[in-house]
């Protein structure tokens, strides 16, 4: 029999008395497909009702709290079965956000000894962009609110008697680091960390061309005379205005254009023809062998960085660690190297520290994480 899977959210809901009949009814159905998913439902309930009646609202429960006081009981535990955590942590594949889940995954007779062991806190990532224009006059950003008027200053300063000349400027976004930026069409832009975007101090001809090497999500102003191109070293994507997701990362074999509204072409270097997206679909393009395949996603998966979120659905932990690594700017080591096909499902909080993280990760894909001097040393339980 196939088991049924729930959304912790669910559950919380059900918790907090404020479940829907539909809400309900998945909860009854997934406490009737398993026993184990019973013990998990009463443990649920009971740290819940331990650590917030009485304590707060219970209708607004505090994450980053629940988080912090489930490591301070388990730093002052001595030992912890995981082995049987894991057996029905396959079946409830629901372990989210910042950790409330993991508070809940202990009654007081059981012991846990922490997934990560590290002589560091890693903080997460934070606004941080080093503008080079055309000139190599060169500026640190860590306020995305100056970038045009920046722009604006030094292209006057350097360009008063060529005002009519296009020239490109550079906006390089380091490991550990984010940045939103408006072009002068508009076009309002959030690069994702370890990416480089390169753009004109102003839009002239037929198109608006841009080159992106990195992750980026493009939110561009709509103007039908002059599409907008973005130029990659594996292929390019034309639009008229909407609001898309580019992926395309120089040490990654694939290419990805995710379309949230509107409509793209995307043409890869190796394709006789570009393929068109509607909202909701997603072309992978391949570079080795020059292959595309678009298919129908959930695009909040590839989107959700932009808004601090991880959604995470049954990806590989190698792929998983690449995102980590640059976002934390940490180097990844895997003594197991079969490791890296370890599959996870779950939310993640972009900008919590990086224990937080590894230890949401290890309660579902029985590795142990050691963080010493940014290296992250993955291995098997």
């Amino acid at each position: 029999m196939n088991k049924k899977f729930i959304n912790w959210s669910v559950i919380v809901q059900r918790l907090l008395g404020k479940s829907t009949g539909a809400e309900d009814k998945l909860v009854d159905e997934w406490l009737h497909d398993d026993i184990q998913n019973q013990e998990y439902y009463k443990k649920a309930k009971y740290y819940f009702d331990t650590y917030y009646s009485g304590e707060q609202d219970i209708h607004e429960v505090d994450m980053e709290k629940a988080w912090r006081v489930f490591l301070t009981h388990t730093k002052k535990s001595q030992r912890y079965s995981w082995k049987r955590f894991l057996q029905y942590a396959a079946v409830v594949i629901m372990f989210l956000g910042v950790g409330i889940a993991s508070l809940l995954l202990m009654n007081k007779s059981e012991k846990k000894t922490l997934a990560v062991v590290e002589n560091q806190t890693i903080t997460p990532g934070i606004v941080k962009a080093l503008l080079v224009f055309h000139s190599g006059n060169q500026v640190s950003l860590t306020d995305s609110t100056v970038f045009e008027k920046v722009v604006e200053e030094y292209s006057n300063a350097e360009d008063a008697d060529e005002e009519t000349e296009m020239k490109y400027n550079t906006v390089i976004v380091p490991r550990g680091g984010e940045y939103s930026l408006a072009l002068s069409d508009g076009t309002r832009i959030k690069m994702n960390s370890d990416s480089k975007l390169i753009f004109p101090n102003k839009f002239t001809g037929k198109e608006r061309r841009v080159h992106l090497e990195g992750e980026a999500l493009f939110d561009v102003t709509k103007d039908k005379k002059h599409p907008f191109v973005v130029e990659t070293a594996k292929g390019n994507v034309q639009v008229l205005g909407t609001l898309f997701n580019v992926n395309v990362y120089p040490d990654e074999d694939v290419m990805q254009a995710t379309l949230v509204e509107g409509q793209i072409a995307f043409k890869g270097n190796a394709m006789s023809r570009s393929v068109e997206l509607d909202p909701g679909e997603q072309v992978v393009y391949n570079i080795k062998n020059g292959e595309s395949h678009v298919a129908k996603v959930n695009t909040k998966v590839y989107v959700g960085w932009a808004e601090g979120k991880w959604f995470i659905e049954g990806e590989r932990l190698e792929d998983i660690m690449k995102q980590l690594s640059r976002w934390y700017d940490v180097e990844v080591f895997y003594k197991n190297p079969e490791a890296k096909e370890l599959v996870f499902t779950g939310d993640l909080e972009k900008y919590n520290d990086c224990e937080v993280v590894l230890n949401i990760i290890s309660m579902t894909t029985n590795v142990m994480f050691t963080v010493k001097d940014r290296v992250i040393t993955v291995q098997m339980r």
